[in-house]
């Protein structure tokens, strides 16, 4: 800046040629000098080995001495290779180097590391990197070591040192030491003399007190007060099923949601919620327009239900709340995939109608105030209420004789069937409490209680099939899970087709004597639907008054059977920083017994309960 001023002042605004301006500068940059902090006697010299030129020095340290960092590893750069290189360089046109000149500059750069020491030299390697992947020392190790062969060579990995040096890094290895303190009960006298350094230090004294606070936290929750649980949640809890069993999955994880009220940003990109929302929106408005039209859903043919479902994606597609779906050729392609996954579903859902007797009573049923349904409420010890809303998918009924039965039809976008292990955790209490209030509201006995899976299958086999068995594949894959009732005429009202062997709607199985099978067939006695009933019940209120305790505690579930915690997808485990092997807190395990075992032990659990 100081040549260019000078520039300025000298020759004005006189115009010159680029090549006198060119040699102008250069004849006041050659001039100029560049100003240099002196060295002194004690100092540190940090440097690249390619960059670093020193003078002689006591004592050098060479870090980072792996297996293809030192000496680097040379690969083609660039469009040109050597020989481009060489052929430019003949002809007067210079390049970067090429492979042989980089690695004979490498040689002289390490001989220049290993050798400008005139006392000590020190050389390490990383044993791994930041992601725990094991790293190989270089070359040069191994040759130094045949060089030497009495050298011998420490690792702070095998043998962890901790040394007494300047107050930075002595205050760091006490706190390690500390923490080893906490967990064993045992510390050298000599660090007790370095706490009470610090102690007594002031101007470390209040950074010990926050790093033994944090040495100390114990990562466990207070209860909340009763003054701020009225003001979250007021006299009567209101509440849905599937709250709860999210305060069962995670205490900490429903305060944060649902009592903080606490949530990411919305991001432009599908989520299974928006594609599973989608499908349920296109089936709740199929059977709206079957009945506006007066269609008998069960005379359908599959070119009506086709054009039935287009019509409906199409103008769905087409609103403003969607168009996401729409808004680029990824889009585009999913929503190609939403249909074809509609329309097979759509197909296996009028088939499993059209072959029972049960008949629709209505589709998105919900439970609230004004609604199909009142509110499900619950009275509690603690003199509190529960009051519990939400939606049904569909509910069916069939006769029997005199009984009338109601069956309820959860639809979901992903596979999954009800798991008694989960029931008795109060994990999975939806179901059971939504037929229990049907049939309540309705008399009615329960028939079952089914999940219809919304999936796009995936057919294998190890040999060539037919179109017909490709069909029955698939309409096995559509196959309803769940609970059914353990009666066989009930369950012929399901499947009319069903005479012997596998149903191709519920999961039942009839054998050659035609009784239900029990080891086959997911089905429950009456009595032992009366248990989950209660049951259902009885945990309902349990966890109410636990949320109303004020109880906020970190003990995520973890699922023996399928390996899989409440910690898999949650989004606030950067706040909870739970890690499954706290010394202080741990999972709450889900067993995996059979269904008779659960059964015998929700029945135990339930005691005198009217």
């Amino acid at each position: 800046m100081n040549v260019l001023d000078e520039i300025v002042l000298v020759f004005g605004d006189e115009k010159v040629s680029f090549d006198k301006y060119m040699q102008i500068l250069k004849t006041g940059l050659s001039s100029s000098d560049l100003g240099k902090i002196p060295g002194t006697q004690d100092q540190v010299i940090i440097g690249d080995v390619d960059r670093s030129r020193s003078h002689k020095v006591k004592a050098i340290f060479i870090i980072g001495l792996n297996d293809g960092m030192f000496p680097s590893v040379h690969r083609n750069e660039g469009f040109f290779n050597d020989n481009d290189r060489q052929f430019f360089k003949e002809n007067g046109v210079e390049l970067a180097r090429n492979t042989i000149e980089s690695l004979y500059e490498d040689n002289f750069n390490i001989y220049k590391a290993f050798t400008t020491a005139e006392e000590k030299l020190f050389i390490s390697y990383a044993s791994s990197n930041s992601e725990g992947t094991t790293l190989r020392g270089s070359i040069l190790i191994s040759k130094m070591k045949k060089i030497f062969p009495k050298l011998e060579e420490e690792s702070d990995i095998v043998q962890r040192t901790s040394e007494i040096l300047i107050e930075n890094t002595t205050f760091d290895e006490l706190l390690n030491k500390l923490s080893e303190y906490r967990d064993s009960g045992e510390i050298e006298d000599k660090w007790v003399e370095v706490y009470n350094y610090y102690k007594n230090n002031r101007q470390w004294k209040y950074k010990l007190e926050k790093a033994m606070e944090a040495l100390l936290y114990n990562n466990k929750p207070d209860k909340i007060n009763q003054e701020n649980i009225s003001k979250m949640y007021g006299e009567t809890l209101r509440t849905s099923v599937s709250r709860l069993e999210q305060y069962q999955a995670c205490h900490f994880a429903y305060y944060l949601k649902y009592g903080l009220k606490l949530s990411e940003k919305d991001n432009f990109k599908i989520n299974p919620i928006d594609t599973g929302t989608f499908m349920h929106d296109v089936i709740d408005t199929f059977f709206n327009i079957v009945n506006e039209r007066s269609y008998n859903i069960k005379e359908l043919t599959d070119e009506q239900i086709t054009e039935l479902v287009e019509e409906i994606i199409d103008e769905k597609l087409g609103l403003n709340k969607n168009f996401i779906f729409t808004s680029s050729p990824k889009y585009k392609s999913l929503s190609m995939r939403l249909k074809r996954v509609i329309f097979r579903s759509m197909k296996y859902i009028v088939e499993s109608l059209k072959y029972s007797k049960f008949e629709v009573l209505g589709n998105e049923l919900e439970f609230g105030d004004g609604k199909e349904y009142e509110p499900i409420v619950m009275q509690l010890e603690n003199g509190h209420k529960v009051e519990i809303t939400g939606k049904i998918d569909r509910v069916d009924i069939a006769q029997l004789g005199d009984d009338k039965y109601v069956r309820i039809i959860d639809y979901k976008s992903s596979a999954k069937n009800i798991d008694l292990n989960q029931v008795y955790a109060g994990l999975q209490l939806q179901l059971i409490t939504y037929l229990d209030a049907v049939c309540e509201n309705e008399d009615l006995l329960p028939a079952g209680m089914l999940y219809f899976n919304l999936i796009d299958p995936i057919i294998k086999s190890k040999k060539s099939l037919s179109e017909e068995e490709i069909e029955n594949e698939i309409r096995k894959k559509f196959k309803m899970q769940g609970l059914i009732l353990a009666d066989v005429d009930v369950v012929k009202l399901m499947d009319t087709n069903l005479e012997k062997g596998n149903s191709n709607i519920v999961p039942a199985y009839i054998d050659s004597k035609g009784n239900l099978s029990n080891s086959s067939s997911s089905g429950v006695s009456r009595k032992q639907f009366e248990y989950l009933q209660k049951y259902a019940n009885k945990i309902i209120k349990q966890i109410s008054m636990e949320i109303l305790s004020g109880n906020i505690g970190i003990s995520p579930y973890y699922n023996v059977k399928n390996k899989k915690t409440a910690c898999d997808y949650c989004e606030y485990k950067s706040i909870c920083n739970f890690n499954g092997m706290d010394w202080n807190i741990g999972y709450n395990y889900i067993g995996n017994a059979k269904k008779e075992i659960v059964l015998e032990m929700i029945e135990e659990k339930l005691g005198d309960v009217p």
